[in-house]
């Protein structure tokens, strides 16, 4: 478990303070133990003063609100006290605070909440809803300590910026109450893995104070701000003394100046003493007396800043913006398997072009930080399919084996998806529901014509007349494929992308073949008629060809329909022919026609049908010599295919598989097919 963040220290038997230095919570990427523990250390803790010392730049932000939450409703009055950084949802917890004291070169930072999310454009969207709501739940905080409203501290979170504050500032803003003198900044802060801008002023946490020439009490005393003026004094002539001080005065002088140097070296050290090399550090420092309190801490800093590489030294920082380098990784060899997989182009710039699936495997475990050394290949390849979730206490990660080919694959199925065709589109509506019981879709009757108002009259009331009513209801469907250690040691690229184009294809001719089902089974409605009877007046029992006579009859017969009353002309009119794959050239040429083809003796007669349908769709699902006419769905809906929670194609769900110590991916499309109507369609039995 991660070093704990936070630490309560008693001051006295009614007073306590606690000091959050580090990131909030135990797994900022989601929820965590420790920082349920910190509210229930809070509550059972009896003062009646309370100090918060805060240089944390930020965590979870579910914590974070519940630990502000916590300390608002606490007892005693609170004093928040930020030391070096109160950083994203660092800064909530400031605002906590009866009274909110910030160092002079102290930083506070304000922005929107961020994370991160797999899945399809719903979840995309449905991810950004929960950020706009957390930003909604934190601005009342803002508010509440600024004054200002909910619309203005609203601008900091949502417009993508990070909003970084001098102590000056956070005071003009009313986030603070009051400014204390400079804190001594001796902690290194890598803020650029965090945090796309960093303001100059970060400075301060990669610099050490500068160091005068005054006497070392003075030179203790803490600096005010970054960067300092050296001040130097010139020597003044005094008076020659009348006598000289004897060995013994300047033995003692020159032991209390080495008993405060040594005192001044361990007061800089000491609050990193247990960390590698800097005992050691310390001791080389207090044991030659030419090292002064500067020269040692230029060391600590260097020992401190090993393996690290400044955030804002000397104020020449180095800003990563764009995508990070977990983001560039995952995109690098997702392109290169989907060109491998021959969805995409090869990239002659992308260092993972040759990559084989166990390398990388391989590069996913040690990005991850995990040991591969003495793995043998398979054991290798099952401890990258088995990265799970929240394994490392920072959640799993768009680089993680698992997570990238689900991703790759995903777009694997999508793209075949996408590229099969259908014509079920052209002519059925698409609706979508949120459960899987029947939802019933409702036709109502006639209302009649608008009345007359006479002059002072009143407006009469509609009468709604009661609605036909049709139900659809939407199933699971869905496959299961697995990816075994076997896959990625063979590095059987061929063997995903044909399983994911197979399943993305199939999913695609599911819908188209269920609708087609649908048209031949005829379905009896609630009213007890079959969709096409002549109890519908949309059915022609005595078959012929796709001519100009009988497109004309399904003309006709679809512009007579009536409301589910019986009262009013529907004038609903053909936009779709559906017939079999053997038809649809003679009905291109009917409807094609300038003059009717199927006038004898070549008289030129104008073709009546001529454009009468926009689209045609011939198929080889209809297998007899029955066709169809379709109005445009929007105007008539006669077949819906429902979906579930708007999902209109297929996504993928991953889950580990113990029997074959690999990964499992389901494949899911839940959808369902149901004749909502009948007035919007016409059928011929053909000949």
């Amino acid at each position: 478990m991660p070093k704990q963040w936070y630490e309560i220290k008693a001051k006295g038997s009614k007073s306590a303070e606690i000091n959050i230095y580090g990131d909030i919570g135990e797994s900022w990427m989601g929820d965590s133990v420790t920082a349920r523990q910190f509210v229930a250390d809070l509550s059972v803790l009896d003062v009646d003063q309370l100090t918060v010392r805060i240089n944390s730049y930020g965590g979870s932000v579910s914590d974070g609100i519940a630990i502000y939450n916590a300390i608002k409703r606490h007892k005693a009055t609170t004093t928040i006290a930020i030391d070096g950084v109160a950083v994203s949802i660092a800064s909530l917890i400031a605002m906590a605070g009866d009274k909110v004291e910030m160092a002079d070169n102290a930083l506070m930072m304000i922005h929107a909440p961020w994370g991160g999310s797999v899945g399809n454009s719903k979840d995309m969207r449905d991810m950004a809803d929960t950020l706009d709501k957390f930003a909604q739940a934190m601005s009342t905080s803002y508010a509440d300590k600024t004054g200002k409203t909910i619309d203005a501290v609203m601008s900091w979170l949502t417009d993508g910026v990070d909003h970084w504050f001098t102590a000056d500032e956070a005071a003009a803003e009313g986030l603070v109450d009051s400014i204390t003198d400079a804190m001594p900044v001796s902690a290194h802060f890598d803020l650029n893995k965090r945090y796309k801008t960093i303001p100059a002023a970060a400075g301060i946490f990669t610099q050490p104070p500068q160091e005068t020439t005054m006497p070392d009490k003075q030179a203790a005393q803490p600096a005010a701000s970054v960067p300092q003026t050296v001040i130097t004094h010139e020597p003044v002539s005094q008076p020659q003394a009348t006598t000289q001080p004897s060995a013994a005065e300047i033995r003692t002088q020159v032991l209390a100046d080495e008993t405060q140097r040594r005192t001044d070296i361990r007061a800089k050290f000491t609050p990193f003493a247990k960390m590698n090399g800097v005992a050691d550090l310390m001791a080389q420092c207090l044991d030659d007396s030419n090292i002064n309190v500067q020269a040692a801490v230029d060391r600590l800093h260097l020992k401190l800043g090993e393996g690290l590489e400044p955030t804002a030294g000397n104020f020449a920082h180095r800003v990563d913006t764009g995508e990070t380098d977990i983001e560039k990784f995952a995109r690098g060899v997702g392109q290169a398997i989907m060109a491998r997989s021959g969805k995409d182009k090869h990239d002659p710039q992308n260092e993972f072009r040759n990559y084989r699936l166990e390398e990388v495997a391989r590069a996913c475990l040690e990005r991850a930080g995990r040991s591969i050394k003495g793995m043998g290949r398979v054991q290798l390849v099952e401890a990258a399919l088995a990265m799970r979730p929240y394994a490392s206490g920072y959640g799993q990660s768009t680089s993680d084996f698992p997570v990238l080919m689900e991703n790759i694959m995903h777009k694997q199925v999508l793209t075949a998806f996408q590229a099969t065709p259908d014509t079920w589109s052209k002519f059925c509506k698409i609706g979508t529901v949120t459960d899987f019981r029947e939802w019933l879709r409702l036709r109502t009757g006639f209302i009649g014509d608008i009345d007359t108002v006479n002059e002072a009259g009143e407006y009469k009331r509609k009468d709604i007349p009661d609605a036909a009513k049709e139900g659809i209801t939407v199933v699971r469907r869905g496959n299961v494929i697995s990816i075994t250690p076997e896959v990625i040691i063979n590095d059987d690229i061929g063997f995903i992308a044909d399983l994911t184009t197979n399943l993305g294809r199939a999913a695609k001719r599911t819908i188209e073949n269920k609708v087609f089902a649908l048209l031949a089974a005829n379905p009896t409605m609630k009213d007890g008629y079959a969709l096409f009877s002549t109890d519908h007046n949309n059915y022609q029992g005595t078959g012929a060809v796709p001519s100009v006579d009988s497109l004309e009859a399904g003309r006709v017969a679809m512009a007579k329909q009536m409301d589910v009353s019986g009262k009013e002309y529907l004038d609903v009119r053909p936009n779709i022919w559906v017939g079999p794959i053997g038809k649809g050239g003679d009905v291109r040429v009917v409807i094609n026609s300038t003059y009717d083809p199927d006038t004898p003796n070549k008289i030129q007669r104008d073709n009546k049908v001529r454009g009468m349908v926009q689209e045609i769709v011939d198929t080889p699902r209809i297998t007899g010599t029955e066709w169809y006419l379709f109005a445009d769905p929007i105007q008539a809906a006669v077949i819906e295919v429902g979906f579930l929670d708007g999902q209109t194609e297929p996504r993928l769900a991953m889950e580990e598989n113990f029997n074959t110590a690999g990964i499992s991916y389901r494949v899911e499309l839940p959808f369902g097919v149901g004749a909502v109507g009948y007035e919007g369609a016409y059928k011929n039995a053909g000949a």
